[in-house]
C-alpha cells in the first residue's frame, strides 16, 4: 500500500541496537497523501532574516553513511531548513489524531520536499488514538518527485521518545529501511528538555556528538557539543496567537551551519567554528521531527504544548 502512495506522489509530480560512547551531563496536491501547495497567508514566506545565506555549503562527511553522491546531501547542503507541519483538521475539529506531514524548505520558502508520516489505513488509525504521542511512527523525507531520501523511525515510547534516521536502498541486513545513520534519545527531566545527539559508528555502536538542554516551556533547541560551543538549532517559530491557539500547525526553523548564525550571535553564543557533517545534520533533521512530536503536538502531554509563556534557562 505504502508504494502505491509514493507512486501517487510521482505522479502528481509528473514522474511515471547497540552501545553509546560519549554521553555528557507543495507544490502538487495528493487527495491520498493530503498534500497541498501553501499559498495565500499559509504559503510562501520569507525567513532570509533568520538566515542571511541561502547558498550550499560544502559538508564534509568523513566516514560516514551518506556520500555527497545521495540527492539527501543536497538537501543537508543548506545552511538552514524551514519544516512547517499541515493542518490536520480532524484534529482540529474532532480531536482525531491523524498522520503528520511537513513541508520541508529552504531559508526562502522554496520547497524542497515533504516529511510524511506514513498511514497504513485503518488500524493504524485506531493506533494513533490510543498511543497519541507514544505511538510508533514511520516518517520519510520524500523530494519534490516523490523519491524517499531518508527514513525516521520511532518505536513506542512510554516516556523518552527514541528517534532513528536510516538511508534507504542501502542493504543492511541489522535494518529492513537502509543504513542507520544516527538516532535522538530524549532525555527526562521535569521540566527540562533533553535530548542527546548521536552518529552511528560502526556495528550497533554509537558516538555522542550534541546534546540538548533547553529551559521550562521552551522554543528554541541548540544544540551544543562537548565543549559547550553550539552546533547548531531548532527554533519553534511564532505564527500567530490565531493559529497557535486555533490550528494544529507548526513551523520550526533549523539552523544547521556557522553561516545559517549571522546576525544572530546575541541570541546564540558560543557559535562552532567547525560545521556538522552530513550525518550529523541527518540527526538534527529528525529531531526536529522527535521536537514537534514530544512538546508542540495538539495533544503534547508534557507541559508546554501550545503558547509558549515564558521560558526559564
Amino acid at each position: 500500500m505504502w508504494s502505491s502512495l509514493i507512486q501517487s506522489v510521482k505522479t502528481a509530480a509528473g514522474q511515471s541496537k547497540g552501545s553509546r560512547s560519549g554521553i555528557w551531563s507543495t507544490r502538487w496536491y495528493s487527495s491520498r497523501y493530503g498534500m497541498r501547495k501553501m499559498t495565500g497567508r499559509y504559503g510562501r514566506e520569507d525567513y532570509s532574516r533568520s538566515s542571511s545565506h541561502t547558498s550550499y555549503v560544502h559538508t564534509p562527511n568523513p566516514g560516514g553513511i551518506i556520500s555527497h553522491s545521495d540527492p539527501l546531501a543536497a538537501i543537508l547542503s543548506q545552511p538552514t531548513l524551514v519544516i512547517q507541519r499541515q493542518i490536520e483538521y480532524m484534529n482540529l475539529f474532532l480531536g482525531f489524531e491523524q498522520a503528520n506531514r511537513y513541508v520541508l524548505m529552504d531559508s526562502m520558502g522554496n520547497q524542497l520536499g515533504w516529511l510524511l508520516e506514513r498511514d497504513f489505513g485503518f488500524t493504524k488509525a485506531i493506533m494513533r488514538q490510543i498511543y497519541r504521542l507514544h505511538r510508533p511512527f514511520t516518517v520519510d523525507l520524500l523530494d519534490n518527485y516523490g523519491n524517499v531520501l531518508m527514513t525516521i523511525k520511532r518505536p513506542f515510547s512510554f516516556i523518552n521518545s527514541h528517534i532513528k534516521a536510516f538511508l534507504p536502498n542501502v542493504i543492511d541486513p541489522r535494518y529492513p529501511d537502509g543504513a542507520l545513520i544516527g538516532e535522538s534519545v530524549q532525555s527526562w527531566h521535569l521540566w527540562r528538555r533533553r535530548y542527546n545527539l548521536f552518529k552511528a559508528s560502526g556495528d550497533d555502536t554509537f558516538d555522542q556528538f550534541g546534546a540538548i538542554d533547553s529551559g521550562f516551556l521552551s522554543w528554541e533547541f541548540p544544540i551544543r557539543a562537548e565543549n559547550g560551543t553550539i552546533l547548531g538549532a531548532v527554533s519553534r517559530n511564532f505564527v500567530g496567537f490565531a493559529r497557535e491557539f486555533f490550528t494544529d500547525t507548526g513551523i520550526y526553523v533549523i539552523r544547521m551551519d556557522p553561516l545559517s548564525f549571522q546576525g544572530l550571535e546575541d541570541l546564540y553564543y558560543p557559535i562552532s567554528d567547525k560545521g556538522m557533517t552530513l550525518d550529523q545534520k541527518a540527526v538534527m533533521l529528525a529531531n526536529a521531527v522527535s521536537i514537534d512530536f514530544d512538546y508542540f503536538s495538539r495533544h503534547s502531554s508534557g507541559p508546554g504544548a501550545g503558547l509558549m509563556f515564558w521560558e526559564s534557562e
